[in-house]
């Protein structure tokens, strides 16, 4: 692309209920085939090129910010931030400028789970605070297993580090049970990583799950749940977690909306041969 055709932001409004629901588009990252495991024996460009897809495995990342009366704004993970820059570098800020929202304005931020795309938007380069007036939700097993357990593989190492230098200057929410806000349920979905979870909005009666990285590339993991990805901590835990959420969805015909979906994101579940395949909530 011309680096003169510059993009606006990518965002999509959607009403849920009496909740104001923005997905905005942060950053992509070519992963390539060796990051997807337990692959089928397939030739999976090819499938990938059936499918009108990158036909080398692309993942795009979203955040997710919610507005209603009662609350100042909540943001559902925080995208790539600049930790990266120039490589890849997260949208969120500008995006959030394009709404006319001030950093300052958002009060709350759940965490889907501590992988680095989730988490690095908290902070900007010197390590101060994106977002000064938020208080931040993250699970208490989530938080534990990249603070508190020895881990010996060095990117997991680094990630540690760089989740402990994040997260050490923000307050966090005090909760008992899953109730996390009004109309915000937290639901555990782990494998992923042992504390990932999802965040259930509930408001006049509809219901949407922000399901975290229950796929990575849905292109090829919903059509094929057994598929995993290189950073799945329990790859048999996740690939089980995303086969109970997707017949979930399916049978009670749940909306869901995961980081890594294809952008605008919301979706419906539909059964198809062996696997599954997602259905876009039409936008109107």
């Amino acid at each position: 692309m011309n680096k003169d055709l510059k993009l606006l932001p990518g965002i999509l409004q959607w009403k849920i209920g009496n909740k104001k629901v923005t997905v905005i588009n942060d950053s992509h990252f070519i992963a390539g085939e060796p990051y997807l495991t337990h692959l089928p024996n397939i030739d999976l460009s090819g499938f990938l090129h059936e499918t009108f897809r990158p036909e080398v495995p692309t993942l795009t990342t979203s955040v997710f910010l919610i507005e209603g009366a009662g609350h100042m704004p909540i943001l559902i993970d925080t995208g790539m931030g600049n930790k990266l820059a120039p490589d890849i570098e997260g949208h969120l800020l500008a995006a959030l400028q394009f709404m006319g929202i001030k950093p300052d304005e958002i009060g709350t931020v759940l965490l889907t789970h501590l992988h680095g795309d989730h988490f690095y938007g908290l902070i900007n380069q010197n390590g101060e605070k994106n977002f000064p007036n938020a208080k931040i939700w993250v699970s208490e097993t989530e938080e534990n297993y990249w603070l508190n357990t020895s881990h010996t593989q060095p990117h997991d190492i680094q990630n540690a580090e760089d989740v402990r230098v994040a997260l050490r200057s923000y307050e966090r929410i005090n909760t008992s049970g899953t109730q996390i806000l009004e109309a915000i349920t937290a639901v555990p979905l782990p494998g992923h990583t042992p504390g990932h979870t999802g965040f259930l909005l509930e408001s006049e009666g509809e219901k949407l799950l922000f399901c975290g990285d229950i796929f990575t590339i849905p292109a090829v993991q919903a059509a094929m749940p057994e598929v995993g990805f290189a950073t799945d901590v329990d790859y048999a835990m996740a690939a089980k977690t995303r086969i109970t959420l997707l017949e979930k969805a399916y049978t009670e015909r749940l909306l869901i909306a995961g980081p890594h979906f294809e952008f605008p994101n919301l979706s419906y579940v539909k059964k198809q041969n062996e696997g599954y395949q997602l259905i876009p909530k039409q936008w109107i």
